[in-house]
């Protein structure tokens, strides 16, 4: 009876069945703007650069330099391309409208589809905001550089940083097993054969979205997981603290 009540306090439930799963757009093909309550907001569009690899944070200090750089550089490309091909106008391209349904949540969690798999929780990030007068109509959407979770209507009630918890989980122990997986496999290609290999790892939805998630079904279970996991970083920042205090002590005294 008691294993049964254990059983019934937990879910299991896959990726697909949990989130809305896609891919970010191609940034160049689409428009930077979308209008919302009639008016016109800029939109911000990610890219792994833009996420500080410390804390998985998107980094808003650089992110108006990071998009300033970006298209410095697309400019100078497609005048290069524009030289190349003189008989070719593709001038008549028209940018596609962004899709609002598009448009980055506080409950998404992005993936990094590219290389080590990393995981962005986007609430994290959100809660930063209050730190960036700058930004306070930020509006954001994902490039094809992630695959991004979008957690379904159904399962809204959830703590959701618990949920992201999980995922964090989930990206550093399995994904990252899978990633370990296809690079000894390119390992072996390289070895055995005098062709090229693709270099660059790439997370697929389709080789994600059947993993199975096991999460607490009370809304009181996860937040007291969330707490617990405050308090250990709490206690942990207290302990790098005072490690540093200790450091520059000892300097002082050489």
């Amino acid at each position: 009876m008691l294993l049964l009540l254990l059983i019934d306090e937990k879910l299991t439930i896959t990726l697909e069945n949990l989130f809305h799963i896609s891919t970010g757009i191609l940034e160049e093909r689409h428009e930077r703007s979308i209008e919302i309550n009639n008016a016109k907001r800029k939109v911000w569009f990610l890219h792994m650069g833009d996420m500080r690899s410390s804390d998985g944070l998107i980094d808003f200090e650089n992110l108006e330099q990071n998009e300033a750089d970006l298209l410095e550089n697309r400019l100078k490309r497609e005048q290069r391309k524009k030289k190349l091909k003189t008989n070719e106008d593709d001038s008549g391209l028209e940018l596609i409208p962004v899709n609002e349904k598009k448009l980055i949540q506080p409950t998404d969690y992005l993936l990094c589809v590219r290389g080590v798999p990393t995981g962005y929780s986007m609430i994290r990030s959100m809660n930063e905001l209050k730190n960036h007068q700058q930004f306070q109509n930020f509006i954001s959407i994902a490039t094809h550089h992630f695959i991004v979770l979008k957690l379904r209507e159904n399962y809204s009630s959830m703590n959701i940083n618990y949920i992201h918890l999980i995922l964090d989980s989930l990206v550093r122990n399995e994904l990252f097993e899978m990633y370990k997986q296809k690079k000894n496999v390119l390992t072996k290609e390289k070895e055995n054969s005098n062709k090229n290999p693709q270099n660059v790892i790439i997370t697929g939805i389709k080789e994600i979205k059947d993993i199975k998630l096991t999460i607490l079904k009370k809304l009181e279970k996860q937040n007291e997981l969330v707490k617990l996991n405050e308090e250990i970083i709490e206690e942990t920042q207290k302990v790098k603290t005072k490690s540093l205090v200790y450091l520059r002590s000892l300097n002082k005294l050489s």
